[in-house]
């Protein structure tokens, strides 16, 4: 049995590790583009705050300069002043990497709220 629970493992881990570079953009982008960070907000996902930038588009990265990690957002849950700005999930996340997901606070100075991520994984180079 514990052999089983830990191929399970290993199978899962490997699907979340192949199917994040997917869910980081929905557009193909070549390794020499340099990304063009505009927000920069912290999350704390439970284990203290990290800072991160981020993109324009929504399901960009959440990447931690310091680091050299990223997160993946599969989720937001935002506000502005109280009022709903961002309530979306994104489509096509299989069932199972939403189980591994994490829900993190989120604020930007602006708008607050949450925002669920796959991570954090290595920033590819």
């Amino acid at each position: 049995m514990p052999k089983f629970l830990a191929t399970f493992a290993v199978a899962l881990l490997s699907l979340a590790l192949c199917a994040g570079p997917a869910l980081a953009h929905g557009k193909n982008r070549h390794r020499h583009d340099a990304p063009d960070y505009v927000y920069t907000a912290t999350i704390d996902c439970g284990r203290g705050p990290v800072e991160v930038v981020s993109e324009e588009d929504l399901w960009a990265p959440l990447v931690d300069l310091k680091r050299h990690r990223q997160y993946l957002p599969i989720a937001w849950d935002v506000a502005v002043e109280g009022h709903p700005v961002v309530q979306e999930e994104k489509p096509g996340v299989p069932r199972l990497l939403k189980r591994l997901a994490m829900k993190c606070s989120y604020t930007d100075g602006v708008a607050t709220g949450t925002v669920t991520v796959l991570g954090p994984l290595p920033t590819r180079r």
